[in-house]
């Protein structure tokens, strides 16, 4: 047997190990530091409270051992807490480890670990020993048996050949057999009180031979699926200190050159009677070149970059482009060309917020919005209510539950409608009148305001989004948190894949050898950055973790021939585009660059997509090196543009021009 990993915890600092405990990881890559060896654990240890936010509730600690890995409070998290370093292509191998568990609540170790919903386990829980099997999140009890545990260290092991699994507790042995998850990593499960005083990995002479040469034969398909797919470069890159917190970015023509500029948002608190709100301070507009056109609002003197959404659009609303901000209060028209506000009137007043909502609903992390003498807009989105424009009138709302349907001339209230609202509507006209029809939430409305249809579901929709599928069939798609992947099609079947917490949904052509349009998931909360592919009828075609990456896996036009690739991280060393693999086929050039927001959008009408990287200090544009030469008809799929939001869906629907 050859040692593949030795940890003794020696390299850690002695005290809380890093883990950004925000969430801000929802859209930004980690911003604290990685720990030795890229251990991490995927699951917010809930119940245990630091008192700083970038510190995880697990430790460090100096005894005669040396060095221990330590958790000494109870954690009341929905999920498995699995300290690791991620999966890998490992298939036979040993795990060992040194352990004092201290109390009734899983603690073990992990081997084929993938996710932390997919791994096998050997694991203390309420005097049982058990060989654990978890698969999408569901645990199953392989082999069990009652098991005395000793007051001091007890040698653990959890050996996978195949499909045996044979876990030892020091004279104690368990066996089972199960096929379900043929390889991955390792790693400590740790829900409860304990200490592990170091962890080893090994593997025999012929499984060290097989991981060699298939990472030689990877290296050598990587090198060449890269090859067919331009690199990246740098166009541009420019100071944007003090213009921008967060991730939150438009694209528009305001000067009307035929290029889009961008548009940067800072957030910040405002204290109502009895909650803080997020709300817009300054809104920036800068050329693709870095030169600033204008700037509308004032740098607040602590930006938020909490993720949150911003309540400004951009968009040719019938008298050239405009810019409908809403700094806290006061809703704004702002002339594209030069930031001059053209009208502004108060928003709405908020309804009082009866106590059941409590019971429906919980407000995360805002107030009800009824202790504001006026909204503090949480999003807004421009549409066509009144058949004027496509983006003539307005849609304002709280944070989860009241929307305002606004005149886009009068500014004046067309109606207001009550629901578990979610994050951002959507809106289309998908019956051909003219107007547009309205999906608030788990909400249908007409363009009146009048209720169509509507689920009754747990959990808040972050999103919502409708589209007319390859056999004609409408689906209305939600990416809904704990109540999982939510996909409502017209013949009145209502699909739910739960997937951990869905907080990302893309839907385009990924796989153009597959019909109709591929669906991609990004998880948070507990279950921080799964990755998940699934085809068309929302089947698992793979998945991925990658913890920290800051992923939304946006669809990216790169090579203007309809397929499309996923821009998967921000994040130094493991950033770039992927394909449908997950294979990381477009890498950017570097790591001297912002490493923090991503998007994707068109600013410079290529036909192909800019990479848009940025932080607090800078921006970088970045295009593919050679760029397609598109004669004839021309792929230019239908995205969000113009309204756009922190937590929409990010559709690309295939179209030629």
């Amino acid at each position: 047997m050859q040692i593949l990993l030795s940890e003794d915890w020696s390299k850690f600092k002695v005290g809380r190990i890093p883990r950004d405990e925000t969430p801000r990881g929802e859209y930004m890559a980690m911003l604290v530091p990685d720990n030795p060896n890229g251990w991490y654990h995927n699951c917010r240890l809930a119940g245990v409270d630091t008192g700083d936010k970038n510190m995880s509730g697990l430790e460090i600690s100096r005894s005669g051992k040396g060095h221990l890995l330590k958790l000494g409070k109870r954690t009341y998290s929905v999920s498995a807490i699995v300290f690791t370093t991620g999966e890998k292509d490992w298939r036979n191998f040993k795990v060992e480890a040194q352990a004092r568990v201290l109390d009734d609540l899983p603690v073990g170790i992990v081997a084929r670990y993938r996710t932390n919903r997919d791994f096998y386990g050997a694991v203390f829980e309420s005097g049982i020993f058990k060989i654990v099997r978890m698969l999408e999140g569901s645990a199953i009890v392989l082999a069990s048996m009652p098991f005395k545990l000793p007051c001091g260290f007890l040698k653990l092991s959890l050996e996978v050949q195949g499909a045996k699994l044979i876990a030892k507790a020091g004279e104690k042995t368990l066996s089972a057999e199960d096929g379900a998850i043929a390889s991955g990593g390792f790693g400590l499960w740790i829900n409860g009180p304990a200490e592990f005083s170091g962890v080893e990995v090994s593997a025999s002479d012929t499984e060290i031979r097989r991981l060699r040469k298939d990472e030689k034969a990877y290296g050598f398909e990587l090198a060449a699926k890269r090859k067919q797919l331009p690199a990246m470069r740098r166009l541009a890159s420019f100071d944007i200190k003090e213009r921008t917190a967060g991730r939150h970015i438009r694209f528009a023509d305001l000067d009307g050159d035929g290029q889009d500029e961008i548009l940067l948002g800072v957030p910040t608190m405002h204290k109502g009677k009895e909650s803080n709100y997020d709300k817009l301070a300054l809104v920036t507009a800068f050329k693709a070149d870095g030169t600033m056109l204008w700037e509308c609002g004032e740098w607040p003197g602590t930006p938020s970059d909490y993720p949150c959404d911003t309540a400004f659009q951009a968009a040719d609303r019938g008298n050239g482009v405009e810019v409908v901000a809403s700094f806290g209060d006061d809703l704004c028209v702002i002339d594209g060309r030069n930031g001059k506000i053209r009208k502004k009137v108060k928003t709405p007043v908020p309804p009082k917020m009866e106590p059941f909502w409590d019971e429906i609903q919980q407000f995360f992390g805002s107030g009800k919005g009824d202790d504001l003498p006026h909204l503090i807009t949480d999003s807004l989105r421009l549409c066509n209510l009144t058949g004027l424009h496509p983006y003539g009138d307005i849609l304002v709302k709280d944070r989860y539950h009241n929307l305002w349907a606004l005149d886009g001339k009068s500014m004046k209230i067309l109606w207001h409608h009550q629901c578990n609202l979610g994050h951002f509507p959507f809106t289309c006209d998908f019956a051909g009148k003219g107007v547009d029809e309205v999906i608030a939430g788990y909400s249908r409305l007409d363009n009146k305001g009048r209720l169509t249809g509507r689920l009754f579901l747990g959990d808040h929709p972050d999103a919502g989004f409708a589209y007319i599928d390859h056999a004609g069939l409408r689906h209305n798609m939600h990416p809904a948190g704990d109540a999982g992947l939510i996909d409502e099609t017209a013949d009145w079947r209502v699909q739910i894949n739960h997937l951990g917490h869905v907080q990302h949904l893309s839907v385009a052509n990924f796989i153009p050898e597959l019909p109709g349009l591929e669906r991609i998931i990004v998880t948070y909360h507990f279950n921080e950055n799964i990755i998940v592919l699934l085809d068309s009828a929302n089947r698992i075609i793979r998945k991925k973790e990658a913890y920290g990456s800051g992923a939304v896996c946006q669809p990216v036009n790169w090579t203007g021939d309809g397929r499309e690739l996923i821009a998967f991280s921000p994040k130094h060393d493991i950033g770039g585009l992927w394909n449908a693999d997950f294979d990381l086929v477009v890498p950017f050039p570097d790591n001297d660059r912002p490493g923090m927001n991503m998007e994707a959008h068109d600013i410079l009408g290529l036909g192909v997509d800019q990479i848009i990287v940025w932080d607090r200090e800078r921006l970088d544009i970045y295009a593919p090196e050679t760029i397609p030469n598109q004669k004839g008809k021309k792929y230019s799929p239908l995205r969000p543009f113009p309204n756009m939001s922190n937590y929409q869906v990010n559709y690309s629907l295939p179209r030629w021009e």
